[in-house]
């Protein structure tokens, strides 16, 4: 074997291992020595994104990334990395909404050898045919947001299809299952395979549930048009940029109408009066929230260190500044050692108090550990999804930013489906205010704490059948 290509599997093995530093002292080397072939110079930028990325380097990661994909002579793959490069910049704070609509539209390039499959014909069909396309349907924090449109659709009207990628199973997969849908496993097949596949069941409606996430693949089929009518939502939080898609799933907050959502996306926006229903898991069920002993506020960010930018820091420093008897618990969502030490560094550097300040590891337990935060602090411009439904449900108020457009309007729209759009900032000061606010009232904190299960049970958030409805009824209009 080549020396470099034995440097390039121990680089992936210690990146395996969680050695993210021994990792790039490697890659620096290969870099520096020059001993990459230039045709083959993509694995290492591939390399150094992963390796970015385990060190939650949004703008390392979105720049190695773009390079993978300009150096990689294949089409395929090209595509993969600048899926990913186009996730990473939804990390960057900054960046203009028409830059990152412009980002996305140059995707579509990357089509240019795709020949698409011959026009469907016109189904007759007793019931509608819709199909739902994931990498997988395990337990995902999409999962808990997709849930009731392969399980609660109406039977009567609806016929429905999972479309897996992949091969992977759990108890989540094994519901869906036992749920009345037709389940197919695509693994082992071409892209053109799955197309067919697809088209063979005679799809009405195709929903892609992941988007640019997993490195794109679902998008490669969905790009040879296996269904009449396609669209996206859910699993991704922006324009595909894919002229295949015919719509995209929103809602009048993510998507103001009369503003200039129409021309930040390639798709017709579909807009239902609430753009998420969440469906907490059993294991969220099984915990309510208990009065908290104590006198001093504990703020948390229970999110993927990724998204915790430099001006959200700036934010919790002012905070944490203001209530002398406060701490912070900022949580990851991996068991990255080295992360957790470069994030930090970067809350030192960024001037929080850090004797109040615990970074910790992501941990199965995280459920249990809501009980131990009072007021979570979302993260922006990449908010929390499911992750600020789940504080909710756990009985944790959260504390988001508005956003000016649809990835960094997430969480507003669950904050409003939820009915507690007053603590929505607008902005960095007013996110300030709100925390210390919520903070200074602890009765009043302890009583929203200990009602807010049941309010969300009680909200447009979690109210499957009206959401479901509202999607039936948005389907009909998309295949009229």
């Amino acid at each position: 074997m080549v020396d470099w290509q034995a440097k390039l599997d121990r680089i992936c093995s210690l990146l395996a291992q969680g050695k993210t530093a021994a990792a790039r002292k490697v890659l620096d080397e290969l870099r520096g020595a020059g001993e990459v072939p230039t045709e083959e110079m993509w694995r290492v930028h591939e390399l150094y994104g992963a390796m970015f990325h385990d060190l939650a380097d949004a703008e390392g990661a979105a720049a190695a990334y773009s390079n993978a994909a300009q150096s990689d002579r294949f089409l395929r793959s090209q595509r993969e990395h600048f899926s990913n490069y186009l996730f990473a910049l939804h990390y960057l704070p900054g960046l203009a909404p028409e830059d990152l609509y412009q980002q996305h539209v140059v995707y579509q390039g990357l089509y240019r050898d795709t020949v698409e499959l011959p026009t469907c014909p016109k189904y007759q069909h007793d019931r509608i045919r819709i199909g739902f396309l994931a990498r997988d349907f395990c337990e995902s924090s999409s999962a808990r947001f997709y849930e009731c449109l392969l399980t609660r659709l109406d039977v009567r009207s609806f016929e429905v299809y999972a479309y897996a990628l992949e091969n992977d199973e759990d108890n989540f997969t094994r519901h869906l299952q036992a749920s009345g849908l037709t389940y197919r496993c695509l693994t082992g097949q071409n892209l053109e395979q799955m197309a067919k596949t697809i088209r063979w069941d005679e799809i009405d409606v195709l929903m892609d549930l992941s988007g640019h996430a997993d490195g794109g693949m679902t998008l490669m089929v969905m790009a040879q048009r296996p269904a009449p009518v396609q669209l996206c939502g859910i699993g991704w939080f922006d324009t595909t940029g894919l002229a295949a898609m015919d719509y995209f799933l929103t809602d009048g907050d993510m998507d103001p109408v009369g503003g200039q959502a129409e021309t930040r996306f390639k798709e017709q926006l579909l807009r239902l009066p609430h753009g998420f229903c969440f469906q907490p898991s059993a294991a969220m069920g099984r915990l309510r929230r208990k009065p908290r002993g104590g006198n001093g506020i504990t703020f948390g960010s229970f999110q993927n260190f990724m998204k915790i930018s430099r001006p959200v820091m700036d934010c919790w420093r002012e905070i944490l500044n203001n209530l002398p008897d406060s701490r912070l618990v900022v949580q990851d969502t991996t068991r990255l050692f080295e992360r957790r030490a470069v994030m930090q560094k970067r809350l030192e550097n960024a001037g929080l108090p850090m004797e109040r300040v615990e970074v910790r590891l992501g941990s199965d337990a995280y459920l249990e550990q809501y009980q131990q935060i009072d007021i979570m602090l979302d993260t922006f411009p990449y908010p929390g999804g499911a992750a600020t439904a789940t504080a909710l449900y756990m009985g944790v108020p959260v504390i988001a930013m508005e956003g000016d457009h649809h990835s960094a309007r997430l969480s507003s729209s669950i904050l409003r489906a939820a009915g507690f759009s007053e603590w929505l900032a607008e902005s960095t000061d007013g996110y300030i205010k709100l925390a210390l606010q919520l903070a200074v009232d602890k009765e009043g904190l302890a009583r929203t704490q200990l009602m807010l299960r049941t309010e969300l049970e009680h909200s447009a958030l979690l109210d499957a059948t009206a959401y479901v409805r509202n999607f039936e009824q948005a389907v009909r209009g998309c295949l009229r």
